[in-house]
């Protein structure tokens, strides 16, 4: 029960890996607030609006927020480069790089009030190493999460706020319906622990990084990967 009394939002937390991720923390005491497309907490994240209302909604029912985990993406697509258009990358930029932006700057000053935060980004393992084709709009956003994972975790150390990333290998789940199923068998023969990773693997490390145990652990991106991407 690390997380008794805690105040955790998770972005996309209605999400294969949200959810899990929420489930996870409640496990070990936390009070979540689930953001999604419905719900108490639901909001477009594309929307500043809607935005600033979920910050206000968080922030009126508990006071304060205690852990961001950013756990949401716009839906994966893929295409050859020559066939994407902006749009597709402005889907993803609003979606986990602005709407994450606006959430965290939402909370900072009660986090740098209190003197205390933790902040976990959801990126994928693609940013390590040579990518697959197709997904340049969903990576590009990773990689830009990934400087701001960066940047906060010099900025707001200060204050005493973490700021981490976790970046799983392919998981099989909905969200990743477009994905061909040779590629979800091809990954798990050349990973060398023989698997895909699960939404289990990544919410422990998750919950890692947000305790007491990871206080002195800050602008680290975390792979989860079976050791298919070996640093």
């Amino acid at each position: 029960m690390r997380f008794i009394n805690k105040i955790v939002l998770v972005l996309g937390g209605t999400g294969h890996i949200g959810s899990v991720v929420a489930s996870a923390f409640e496990k070990e005491g936390a009070k979540v607030c689930r953001h999604g497309r419905s719900g108490k907490y639901a909001a477009d994240l594309k929307n500043e609006k809607d935005v600033d209302l979920l910050v206000t909604k968080v922030l009126s029912d508990h006071k304060r927020v205690d852990v961001v985990v950013n756990a949401v993406s716009h839906p994966v697509k893929i295409g050859s480069f020559d066939k994407k258009t902006w749009s597709d990358f402005e889907a993803h930029f609003q979606v986990q790089l602005k709407g994450g932006f606006k959430v965290i700057q939402g909370l900072l000053p009660i986090m740098k009030a209190n003197k205390t935060g933790r902040i976990v980004n959801i990126l994928t393992s693609y940013v390590i190493g040579q990518p697959p084709s197709g997904l340049a709009d969903y990576i590009a956003a990773k990689y830009a999460l990934l400087g701001l994972t960066k940047s906060l975790a010099k900025e707001l150390g200060r204050y005493g706020i973490t700021v981490n990333a976790v970046s799983p290998s392919l998981i099989k789940s909905d969200f990743a319906g477009n994905v061909p199923e040779k590629l979800f068998d091809l990954t798990a023969a050349q990973t060398p622990l023989g698997r895909l990773a699960t939404a289990a693997d990544v919410a422990g490390v998750v919950l890692f990084l947000a305790s007491d145990e990871a206080a002195y652990i800050t602008g680290q991106n975390i792979v989860v990967a079976g050791g298919s991407a070996i640093l």
